[in-house]
């Protein structure tokens, strides 16, 4: 059985990969060495690919019994 959260936890690791694409933009000086930005923009990538897992692993709520859909 799968553990149930309380916490959307894949959406706040996309956000944090968002926020860790946007530091070199924000942060670094634009002649700055290219190797803290791959890194980062890395790290950013491996962070969004682990929230996108997270939020395809997590159950969306059950449908109610009497409120399924019927095709004729």
């Amino acid at each position: 059985m799968r553990m149930l959260t309380r916490l959307p936890l894949g959406a706040i690791l996309s956000a944090m990969a968002a926020m860790i694409c946007a530091v070199p933009t924000l942060v670094l000086p634009a002649d700055s060495p290219n190797a803290p930005k791959v890194a980062l923009l890395a790290i950013a990538a491996v962070v969004f690919i682990v929230g996108v897992v997270r939020v395809r692993s997590e159950e969306g709520p059950r449908p109610h019994p009497g409120s399924e859909i019927t095709s004729d």
